[in-house]
């Protein structure tokens, strides 16, 4: 008789974790699908390495605001999940840390604009005109305070006769 009130207790304790790891996988997924509900996440079915070359596809044609590809994939990490909610990307040890913006970013804009203003004859409130950007956006542009939109870049790319490519991140 011991014995059966053994395995009943042991049956009964198995049931038991079993339960707690229901329980628990049950909260991991409500916590990944508010976390879903409250982002912009897409779900990316392909594959990471797809993922990775659609996103560098977008980095080269300037559509992402990116000072390079391993800075475009990090952005993109945040916007691009698995259905299980992890990431959809994986990155090289290279690139385990998010590029930021070099010290010296304004000076690389301003020393690639400023010969092409003066071949033009131009002011940096004539480029913005032709640009039709106000004057601000051009001048937070050169030194290095903003990044611009996509649009934005390529209204100013155009206004310089660049291709968007050319333009200085």
């Amino acid at each position: 008789m011991f014995r059966d009130k053994q395995t009943i207790f042991e049956q009964f304790e198995e049931m038991r974790r079993r339960d707690r790891e229901r329980d628990a996988d049950l909260e991991l997924e409500r916590e990944k699908a508010e976390i879903r509900a409250q982002s912009h996440a897409l779900i990316w079915k392909g594959s990471p390495e797809e993922l990775t070359a659609t996103i560098t596809r977008w980095f080269e044609a300037g559509y992402l605001d990116a000072y390079s590809l391993d800075d475009a994939l990090h952005k993109a990490s945040i916007h691009f999940v698995r259905h299980d909610g992890g990431s959809a990307l994986l990155f090289p040890a290279s690139a385990s840390q998010p590029v930021s913006e070099p010290q010296d970013e304004a000076k690389s804009r301003s020393a690639f604009i400023q010969p092409l203003l003066e071949k033009r004859g131009w002011s940096i409130l004539d480029w913005a005109t032709e640009a039709e950007v106000s004057h601000a956006t051009t001048q937070d542009y050169l030194s290095g305070k903003t990044k611009p939109y996509p649009s934005t870049r390529l209204k100013l790319a155009k206004a310089l006769g660049l291709s968007v490519q050319q333009l200085p991140r």
